[in-house]
């Protein structure tokens, strides 16, 4: 078995609690194997900016693989972010796509690199600028947009808009993929783009393989780095298919999951056998 080299995190519903804090647990097991030597990547839908926060939070530097893989940046401790990678969508298919979703009468987010763009402030909109601790830029309708999208993120809380999501996931063009990140939140980006293929890009960086990874998730945009990863962990809450993707279970974020993981003999060996 391979040496794990780099710890791959989720964020939400992965490094973060129900109440989107980084507990004291979790945190001080970070912080430890970071002080080890090992990679630390926070991979996530959410923006550069917001994984950076985190980070300093953490009290640790690494790697952020942010969009669901479409930028992959390197944080310093100052929050600085140096780009490596980024894909967009196509502009006039972005367009397209997010006006079909808004006459549906889904909530429709613009994600690029510097800013989120969204048609109001309201609902869903004022939850998302909540979790993320960073407002959108409000565009009427999302019309006259002249910067191509990271991601789309399609959303709805009502179980007619989450039937809709799925249609709409299940008809993605080949030009993009789609997967949830939560179970009423889509994500369309560039075709081929995803966690893995974020980690892969770090790894050529530092010459570390993606089966010298540990990677920790638990939902759909995640199955991609816990299947492929040296050892894929899926948290206790996580649905059935990722946790069929991973090779352990912990606990649920609620029960310090990412503390408890790194914290078994079993798998810390993985990280510090000679």
């Amino acid at each position: 078995m391979a040496k794990m080299r780099a710890l791959a995190l989720d964020v939400d519903g992965t490094l973060l609690d129900s109440s989107h804090n980084i507990s004291p647990a979790v945190k001080k097991s970070i912080h430890d194997i970071w002080q080890q030597g090992i990679q630390i990547i926070l991979a996530s839908g959410r923006h550069v900016d917001s994984l950076s926060r985190l980070f300093m939070e953490l009290g640790v530097e690494g790697y952020v693989v942010a969009f669901s893989g479409g930028v992959v940046a390197r944080v310093d401790s100052g929050k600085r972010a140096e780009i490596i990678h980024q894909h967009r969508l196509e502009l006039a298919h972005a367009e397209a796509m997010a006006h079909e979703a808004l006459a549906k009468g889904l909530s429709v987010a613009w994600s690029t690199l510097d800013h989120w763009y969204t048609p109001d402030a309201m609902g869903l909109y004022r939850q998302e600028a909540r979790i993320l601790r960073q407002e959108p830029v409000v565009v009427p309708g999302l019309r006259g947009l002249s910067v191509a999208p990271h991601k789309l993120q399609i959303m709805s809380h009502d179980a007619e808009g989450i039937a809709c999501l799925r249609t709409m996931r299940d008809a993605i063009s080949p030009q993009c993929s789609a997967v949830f990140s939560h179970d009423y939140m889509l994500e369309v980006m560039p075709n081929g783009t995803n966690k893995a293929a974020g980690l892969i890009k770090i790894g050529q960086l530092h010459g570390i393989a993606l089966s010298e990874m540990m990677a920790i998730g638990d939902a759909e945009n995640d199955i991609e780095m816990l299947r492929h990863a040296g050892l894929g962990v899926a948290m206790g809450h996580a649905p059935d298919a990722v946790k069929a993707a991973a090779d352990w279970i912990t606990l649920t974020n609620g029960e310090d999951g990412v503390a408890f993981a790194l914290e078994q003999d079993g798998l810390r060996e993985r990280f510090f056998s000679a």
